[in-house]
């Protein structure tokens, strides 16, 4: 035991000792103001007509963001560190949020946090949130504190050398051509995983193994699996394979799985990252939930980018049996962009669709569904429902954007939250449903939203952040439910004030 402690003793002073830094962490993707760089990062690559600027797996690590020159101070929170320092950094944010017929809340948020550089390859963030708006989200499970809900965002161990990348704790992801993908997207909570990436030249190669939540049966679930407890072990392992076949052209191909039950351990073969997860299911004989993709993301002309996303949870081959007209689960995401120009009024161009289908994400087991934490894992439209969006972004400054986005969508009566149905069981002949099906809820959305420094003084200029959000819905048949006609409006007003604090370890 003594041998243990001195060498744990050991090994963190090695770590202490001064040693030059190459800081590069992941920069955290999913919250503002950090979301910030992420758009200029894709902006600067669409007009630069360069992919290779552009990594198809989030979070993207400053190494990367670092061209972008904002001095942003949201960048400061965590990049160049000195030599055996250690930065303390906070973020907090006042909001107001107000919408028709509804009252007005209050929603403070506080973010703490600590950066420190262990050595040349290895990095250290955390994250603590405090927050009040997720205390009051229907959705939220967590514990909650004086009204607020308290929760590590971020507390991960980077490991970055050569074309290697590793990162082991607890981290926001994204796979794909956009941060909010059909699969593994920035709106999910964070996961806490193991997640390595290797590059070489032309290609690649991803991976990831997270541990979710228990499952969440629903009352149905109880009745139809009397036998079960749903103790579950629960599981999120992925794996993806990208191909710059050109500097402007990128193919990504990937798999991923959710599997577990009561008392069941990680699986060796899905540890494996170079095996085939839906075979070795199939193999094992085991009722998992692998979903196959695949997504490009296309330069054709300087300043336009085309991207594109499809996902099969479900694909029917066999028409055999009443089981096999179960309809097939897919999701699609395409989009056209145009990039803009900072300190001009030449704007951000985004036209996108996403169509899911129904029962996507969803089966019948309930540890197989794909939520953590009672969210999606992959896109909040959720399934049966699509999506058609145009969005217009104006840059005043490197620090700041004005956006205004049009959209229309549609939900029907399907959600992952629904209870599992299986009618195609009871008959006779071909099965066809309507898409989106049963009474369609309708929304036409505005949203207005200035985002970015406050550029009144210096101080304000580095240290306060404003976001000004309104929107105006006209939604018919609202929840659902037939002639259920109205329309809504809504504004949120929020200041954050950042600011840190470094103190030298060897000092």
């Amino acid at each position: 035991m003594r041998f243990k402690f001195r060498k744990s003793i050991l090994f963190l002073a090695l770590l202490l000792l001064p040693m030059k830094s190459i800081a590069d962490v992941a920069y955290p993707p999913g919250r503002l103001p950090f979301d910030l760089e992420y758009k200029l990062l894709y902006q600067n690559s669409i007009a630069s007509f360069d992919l290779t600027r552009l990594p198809s797996v989030g979070p993207f690590y400053l190494s990367i963001l670092r061209n972008l020159s904002t001095n942003s101070t949201t960048m400061k929170l965590i990049d160049n560190l000195p030599d055996s320092h250690i930065r303390l950094f906070s973020i907090a944010t006042e909001r107001l949020q107000a919408a028709r017929r509804e009252r007005t809340d209050e929603l403070f948020s506080l973010a703490t946090g600590l950066r420190y550089q262990a050595s040349q390859y290895f990095g250290i963030l955390t994250l603590f949130n405090l927050d009040r708006a997720k205390a009051i989200d229907p959705d939220y499970t967590g514990k909650k504190w004086r009204g607020l809900a308290g929760d590590v965002e971020t507390a991960a161990i980077y490991f970055t050398k050569g074309g290697l990348s590793i990162i082991l704790g607890r981290q926001r992801m994204f796979w794909g051509p956009q941060p909010v993908n059909l699969i593994v997207s920035k709106t999910a909570e964070p996961l806490d995983l193991i997640s390595a990436s290797y590059n070489k030249g032309r290609l690649r190669f991803s991976f990831l193994f997270a541990r979710l939540d228990e499952s969440r049966p629903d009352s149905s679930d109880y009745a139809r699996l009397q036998d079960q407890t749903f103790n579950d072990n629960r599981y999120l392992v992925g794996h993806r394979l990208d191909i710059l076949l050109r500097k402007n052209l990128r193919l990504g191909f990937f798999e991923t799985s959710i599997f577990g039950g009561e008392g069941r351990p990680p699986e060796l073969y899905y540890l494996n990252p170079l095996q085939f997860f839906h075979a070795a299911q199939l193999n094992g004989n085991e009722d998992d939930n692998t979903i196959l993709g695949f997504d490009f993301f296309w330069l054709p002309l300087r300043g336009y980018g085309m991207y594109g996303q499809l996902i099969i949870d479900d694909f029917q081959i066999d028409h055999q049996s009443r089981g096999d007209k179960e309809p097939n689960e897919i999701g699609l995401m395409c989009g056209l962009l145009k990039s803009g120009r900072p300190h001009s009024f030449s704007p951000d161009i985004k036209l996108e669709y996403v169509r899911i289908a129904n029962r996507t994400y969803h089966q019948s087991q309930p540890r197989n569904r794909y939520l953590f934490r009672n969210k999606l894992l992959g896109h909040p439209l959720g399934p049966d429902a699509d999506s058609l969006s145009l969005l217009l972004r104006f840059w005043p400054s490197v620090k700041q954007y004005t956006e205004l986005e049009l959209s229309f969508t549609r939900h029907g009566e399907g959600s992952i939250y629904a209870p599992w149905d299986e009618p195609w069981l009871d008959v006779e002949g071909d099965y066809k449903e309507p898409f989106p099906t049963g009474v369609v809820e309708k929304s036409i959305n505005l949203a207005v939203r200035i985002i970015g420094y406050l550029p009144l003084t210096r101080y304000t200029w580095e240290h306060l952040f404003v976001t000004i959000d309104g929107g105006y819905s006209s939604i018919k048949n609202r929840f659902n439910i037939d002639r259920n006609n109205g329309h809504t409006a809504r504004i949120n007003l929020s200041l954050t004030w950042l600011g840190y604090l470094e103190i030298g370890i060897m000092e």
